[in-house]
């Protein structure tokens, strides 16, 4: 892989774990859309790189970026606010 391929793997995983993030955590007429998005999101990447090695990359890095981000909501809702 070189640097180019590098960054939109990193880019396009970011998205896809954000928005399945937002999935699990909104509620329902609006996890429809970013679900819509997600599937876009991992369309469009599948279209451009046909590897077996940079799409399990991308899957990789999608469920560790949706658990960091499941995680970092979690913090934010059930931690009290500093006054």
């Amino acid at each position: 892989m070189n640097l180019k391929e590098t960054l939109l793997t990193m880019a396009a995983s970011l998205v896809t774990g954000l928005v399945l993030a937002l999935f699990a955590v909104i509620q329902s007429p609006y996890n429809a859309l970013t679900s819509l998005i997600g599937v876009g999101v991992v369309i469009m990447y599948f279209r451009k790189f046909d590897r077996t090695r940079s799409r399990v990359t991308f899957v990789i890095f999608s469920i560790l970026y949706y658990l960091l981000s499941v995680f970092m909501i979690a913090v934010y809702q059930y931690v009290p606010a500093q006054t």
